[in-house]
């Protein structure tokens, strides 16, 4: 397109200058020789304009969008959709880290939430006195001090040899502050009576959840909506690259497209004058 508007303007601008009658007497006395002269086409000296531009490299319009999305096609004068690249490379970063950042703020609310309400103490009191009617054996030792952590309170080992007596359990407890600590007692309701709120009177763990373990689930639920929606943007990220090297390619390739223009100046005599006039060739190879 830039190539046939810079044609138009030699055009037009040639036409301009060189389309003019130049008046040439041939006179020999003799008027049927004159006329005959005259009259007589002649093409004379022809002067070639070639139109042209500097190919782009399809290598490096490809490795510019492959590193940044969108460079490519602007290297190849394709602003707009390089733009464009730029733009979704921008928001897909933009929302990566803000996912991030509200994953790792949730995460800290649904600790805080955990370490407030949720008790391993609980937890084991509950295992002392229901583990045999479960199938199982329970004998953890806690820590009468109550001034110390719930965590610090208990034996782990004594936790988890009662948690494995117990067939029908699925899991044993991580220790305080693994991410499996703080994922199992909120999935799975064989943790439910270590919640403030939970029957401890019960040994029925698996129906009528407490209160706090549904809310905390959904805490921890969306944190994990969070980080999701960061790993798709991620993936986002991904697909821009792969898209924007694509296109960065086909940009360059067509930009290349071949337009070869010669404009050349003809005369031609009309009797006594002289008339001069553009002609345009043109070629195109794809």
């Amino acid at each position: 397109m830039k190539k046939l508007f810079v044609v138009s303007c030699l055009l037009l601008i040639t036409q301009s200058i060189f389309a003019q009658r130049m008046s040439e007497n041939y006179s020999t006395g003799n008027l049927r020789t004159d006329l005959n002269a005259n009259f007589n086409y002649q093409a004379l000296d022809t002067k070639t304009m070639s139109v042209s531009s500097s190919e782009k490299s399809v290598f490096l319009a490809g490795v510019l969008s492959a590193l940044i999305p969108g460079a490519g096609e602007i290297y190849s004068e394709s602003y707009i959709k390089g733009g464009i690249f730029l733009l979704i490379e921008a928001a897909a970063w933009y929302f990566n880290f803000s996912y991030i950042q509200k994953g790792d703020d949730q995460t800290v609310v649904f600790k805080n939430f955990a370490d407030s309400y949720w008790s391993v103490v609980r937890y084991a009191e509950w295992l002392n006195r229901f583990a045999a009617d479960l199938g199982g054996t329970s004998s953890i030792l806690i820590n009468p001090d109550s001034s110390l952590n719930p965590w610090k309170r208990v034996n782990w080992d004594e936790v988890i040899a009662a948690e494995k007596s117990v067939k029908e359990f699925s899991h044993t407890l991580y220790p305080h502050g693994h991410q499996q600590y703080y994922e199992l007692i909120g999935k799975y309701p064989q943790y439910n009576k270590g919640w403030n709120d939970a029957d401890p009177n019960s040994k029925r763990y698996y129906d009528n959840l407490s209160a706090n373990f549904l809310h905390y689930s959904g805490l921890r639920g969306n944190a994990n909506d969070y980080y999701n929606v960061a790993a798709k943007a991620v993936l986002a990220v991904v697909l821009n690259h792969v898209l924007s090297l694509a296109d960065a390619i086909w940009t360059a390739n067509s930009y290349n497209a071949e337009l070869k223009a010669n404009l050349t100046m003809e005369r031609l005599d009309l009797g006594l004058f002289t008339e001069y006039y553009p002609q345009l060739n043109l070629k195109i190879a794809f």
